[in-house]
């Protein structure tokens, strides 16, 4: 069954959650719903985390100085892969 909601929310709230997580807030809600319905603990992703976000940017601006770039060929990667999905 499905029901609709409103949600009274500040303009600028809704802006600084969209910027802050890089999803619409509807998304972010029903991501919300989600992890509730199926048990999840409340909070954000540590992915979104302040210190998670700082490493993201310093290892994209080494990627775009040329730095820490790994290079495989396609038999490489493919043993690569095979081995995280058996971790």
């Amino acid at each position: 069954m499905t029901e609709q909601i409103s949600i009274m929310l500040d303009s600028e709230d809704k802006k600084n959650f969209e910027e802050f997580t890089g999803m619409k807030f509807v998304d972010g809600m029903k991501l919300l719903m989600d992890n509730i319905k199926y048990g999840g603990q409340l909070g954000l992703d540590p992915f979104w985390s302040e210190e998670n976000q700082k490493c993201l940017q310093k290892s994209i601006r080494e990627l775009e100085e040329g730095k820490n770039v790994v290079k495989f060929t396609a038999e490489e990667w493919e043993k690569f892969v095979n081995a995280q999905e058996l971790q």
